[in-house]
């Protein structure tokens, strides 16, 4: 039901992936947007947010996905990232919850530029550069967040926990940084701002 929801909101016909008995959602965007590579079953659980959270507790999780990017259980990379989101799904649906401003291990990267730039975590965080997810999707009477998972560097996440998740999204943004996965970037931190007041 989400896929569907979710291809309807995007515009953009919907593929399944399968591995073993999890399903994913695969969505090409066009237009050199990439591609949305999803779980579709998060929001039928309501996760054991803090009561100030509420809003969080019913979601789904995505990557946004270059263009350039084989989207084929074959290819390494795309394989890591299907089993990434699979495995951060089963560990939420353990009783564990998690907010924007959490952050994930990356698990076993395969070799090639993506491992060598040296990221440290995925950062959950609300879309930035998918606007059409920013509200909720209303599936079967419940209200479901689209939360987007980035990789970040290990000095922005210890900005993000000093100065806090919204300080560094900001950071982010003012940098042309979104959700997507791109092997090429650069940190928005330097070492000599970690201790800037």
């Amino acid at each position: 039901m989400f896929p569907e929801a979710l291809s309807q909101r995007l515009g953009k016909p919907v593929q399944e992936i399968t591995i073993g008995e999890e399903r994913l959602a695969l969505i090409l965007l066009g237009d050199s947007r990439g591609a949305v590579l999803c779980t579709t079953d998060v929001s039928k659980l309501t996760l054991p947010v803090p009561e100030t959270y509420h809003a969080e507790a019913v979601i789904e999780l995505y990557f946004l996905l270059p263009e350039y990017w084989q989207f084929d259980l074959e290819n390494p990379l795309f394989n890591w990232a299907a089993n990434r989101l699979i495995a951060i799904k089963n560990y939420l649906a353990k009783g564990h919850w998690a907010i924007s401003g959490h952050t994930f291990g990356l698990g076993e990267l395969p070799e090639g530029r993506f491992k060598e730039q040296g990221f440290a975590a995925l950062l959950l965080m609300n879309p930035i550069a998918l606007p059409e997810l920013s509200s909720t999707i209303e599936v079967a009477g419940r209200e479901v967040q689209c939360k987007a998972l980035c990789p970040i560097f290990k000095m922005e996440k210890d900005v993000k926990e000093a100065r806090g998740n919204i300080k560094f999204l900001h950071r982010l943004m003012d940098k042309g940084i979104t959700e997507r996965l791109d092997e090429f970037r650069a940190s928005v931190v330097k070492p000599r701002f970690l201790f800037w007041r």
